[in-house]
């Protein structure tokens, strides 16, 4: 069966072409092990932003896209001002000629927030798409923590000179969720994970079939184990986060402002992914009007696989606090491990977890029930231990290698079939 991937990173090609800039994610552990099946002939094109020949890896076969407007930071800046930051009028014409370059018998878009998907239009080849974000949702969640205003008056002026600003990412998602309308309009094969993805798609895709498509998540995950056997102290809490104005990174200021205004100062509150130094690092730090010190709050950065899961085996409670997400990594990550969770009740992770069983859902941006549940995990070890092992055990399964790529072959083979008849 000869498959084509289009996603927005390189996948199994990431370390080869970014080894400094540790994108390799799902997709890339996804793609080891599908490429181990004797069925599955594999190829991936991805946007690249300087011209870059075809070439192969393993068993995959990778083909990079030259992205619009991208071949100097002059270039983009340039694009950003006249609001056409990429072409897809350009773009979906040089997809269309690795499709027939490839003559494949399934083509597998892994998002909807790129342009990928418009090749539905040009090709009678079957095409599934993978849900990650939506962007409708997440335009609604936008300013959740931080109002329009605020961001706008504390970010100061190099952010809306550079197009960076919050205000400006707003603008492109609302673009791109145009787009992503469309695109899910023609989509008659839906591959998602969680309730609230198939909810969101009957709205947007009404004719699509949803088939679910579970994740294989990164080696060291697999391979490790959190066992303390007490919680630290000072309590060690730690939560991975991405660049985002809704991805709560106020929440733990207000959460920590909180803890410590009740008395409750052991703790250290460890966050992986931003620097201090980064935009809504500062962006927070200005509205917020606190220290991150002061507040027990410490950046550690970027970090890859193998580092975090040395962090979180140390840590004592892993806290996703976004304010809308679909299926966070990070949070199956952290249960895989086997560690305590707590996450915020938005998306869907409601169906990554039961509520009480297996970690504890708060709701989002409700900074005092954060408070209140790390405190009560920190008076109860047993209870926290159980619902850790419970979650381990529910990730195992939901994110077993083997049923995942089973899985994933036969939607293949039925959405191949169902075109053929």
């Amino acid at each position: 069966m000869k498959v084509l991937w289009f996603a927005i990173t390189p996948c199994g090609a990431t370390d080869k072409l970014a080894p400094d800039m540790n994108l390799s994610g799902w997709l890339k552990s996804l793609e080891e092990e599908l490429v181990k099946s004797e069925l599955i002939e594999l190829s991936v094109g991805f946007y690249w932003n300087v011209p870059l020949e075809p070439f192969q890896l393993n068993r995959t076969t990778y083909y990079p896209v030259l992205r619009t407007g991208g071949k100097s930071k002059f270039n983009r800046m340039i694009n950003r001002l006249l609001d056409n930051i990429h072409d897809d009028n350009k773009e979906i014409p040089r997809l269309l000629n690795i499709i027939q370059k490839i003559r494949p018998d399934i083509i597998h878009v892994h998002g909807t927030e790129d342009n990928f998907g418009l090749i539905q239009s040009v090709t009678n080849i079957p095409v599934c798409i993978s849900i990650q974000g939506i962007q409708a949702p997440i335009i609604e969640k936008y300013y959740s923590g931080i109002s329009s205003s605020e961001a706008s008056i504390n970010e100061g002026i190099i952010p809306k000179l550079l197009f960076k600003s919050a205000g400006y990412w707003k603008k492109y998602m609302v673009k791109c969720s145009i787009r992503e309308k469309k695109i899910l309009s023609q989509t008659k094969n839906i591959l998602g994970r969680t309730d609230w993805d198939r909810r969101i798609t009957r709205l947007f895709a009404p004719s699509s079939r949803y088939h679910t498509s579970e994740e294989i998540l990164r080696p060291a995950f697999y391979q490790n184990r959190w066992e303390k056997l007490q919680f630290s102290n000072p309590l060690e809490l730690v939560t991975i986060i991405s660049g985002g104005i809704y991805k709560g990174l106020e929440s733990i200021v207000k959460t920590s402002r909180i803890l410590k205004s009740f008395s409750f100062n052991d703790f250290k509150w460890t966050i992986i992914g931003p620097d201090e130094s980064s935009y809504f690092a500062r962006l927070v730090k200005n509205v917020t009007r606190e220290k991150y010190e002061y507040l027990n709050i410490t950046f550690l950065g970027n970090k890859n696989e193998n580092e975090i899961v040395d962090i979180l085996k140390l840590s004592d409670i892993y806290c996703q606090v976004s304010h809308i997400e679909n299926s966070p990594n990070s949070l199956c990550e952290a249960m895989l491990l086997g560690m305590p969770v707590m996450a915020t009740f938005a998306g869907g992770t409601e169906s990554l977890l039961e509520n009480r069983k297996e970690g504890i859902l708060v709701q989002d941006g409700d900074p005092y029930s954060m408070a209140g549940t790390i405190i009560d995990l920190q008076k109860n070890f047993g209870k926290a231990l159980r619902m850790a092992e419970a979650a381990h055990q529910r990730a195992i399964k939901r994110h077993s290698q083997k049923s995942v790529v089973d899985e994933l072959i036969r939607t293949y083979e039925r959405i191949i079939k169902d075109v053929k008849l």
